[in-house]
């Protein structure tokens, strides 16, 4: 009697070299969608999530401010609690509708590295309306959030706003210089930079250097403190002339000086 064989056909195996062969592909698909995710993510979610957190803070901040006329003393921001909202940076230069959040403390994970928050603040440093340096964070590069990646747009003479529920801080852009990460002086209550200390009201925004290779050195933006209008005034003049959207955001409510 003839032994039956099975219908099954035998399967060869897998070489080492077809393994390590469909793995790298695999990576590579990883690879090329991450390329592709990253700048779209940073470039474009983020960028159009902050602008809507940012004019939902500024509205917010409009409702609540009192329609008094301004007394022309500029007022000192109220210290935040770690890891809180308290400000919005606006940076034409940065593209003409930039607003990030800004949040207390420099820490990557509950401040730099968070779609929602991005720009930190030294814990050190002054606030904005205090003579003194109010110093911020950002990244210039990473995966996440790269608030201060067109940090080098910058031109003498550039206007950045910060608004808080007190209302706009207008700042005029002075310098910029290349430091060792080692360089806290930076952070001093009177930095690196031309000026009246103990009178002027410096903004610093800290970032790494180069753009896109890495932390060897940080940039170092340096404006100072040029005025102040508060909530009732509306959007600062400015602003609205190099972001027109901004002009829907608030309107003036009762005469400000």
């Amino acid at each position: 009697m003839k032994e039956k064989r099975s219908g099954r056909v035998r399967r060869a195996s897998l070489s080492p070299l077809t393994v390590i062969g469909e793995l790298l592909l695999v990576a590579g698909l990883g690879v090329f969608g991450y390329i592709v995710w990253q700048p779209w993510h940073t470039g474009v979610a983020v960028t159009a999530k902050q602008t809507e957190l940012a004019a939902q803070d500024s509205a917010e901040w409009a409702d609540a401010a009192p329609a008094v006329e301004w007394d022309g003393v500029i007022p000192v921001a109220e210290r935040p609690g770690p890891a809180e909202n308290f400000a919005v940076l606006h940076v034409p230069s940065f593209g003409t509708t930039f607003a990030n959040r800004v949040a207390e403390t420099t820490d990557w994970w509950t401040v730099l590295n968070l779609d929602d928050k991005g720009i930190g603040h030294y814990e050190t440093t002054q606030m904005p309306g205090e003579p003194g340096n109010f110093a911020l964070a950002g990244h210039r590069s990473g995966p996440l959030i790269n608030s201060f990646r067109e940090v080098m747009n910058l031109r003498v003479g550039d206007p950045l706003f910060v608004e808080t529920k007190e209302g706009w801080y207008t700042y005029r852009f002075r310098s910029i210089e290349y430091v060792l990460p080692d360089a806290v002086d930076v952070l001093n209550p009177f930095p690196r930079i031309e000026g009246t200390p103990g009178e002027d009201q410096i903004l610093t925004l800290t970032t790494c250097h180069p753009k896109m290779s890495g932390s060897d050195e940080r940039a170092i933006a340096y404006s100072v403190l040029e005025g102040f209008q508060p909530h009732s005034a509306g959007v600062p003049a400015e602003l609205i002339e190099l972001n027109p959207s901004q002009g829907a955001t608030q309107a003036p409510r009762g005469d400000a000086e």
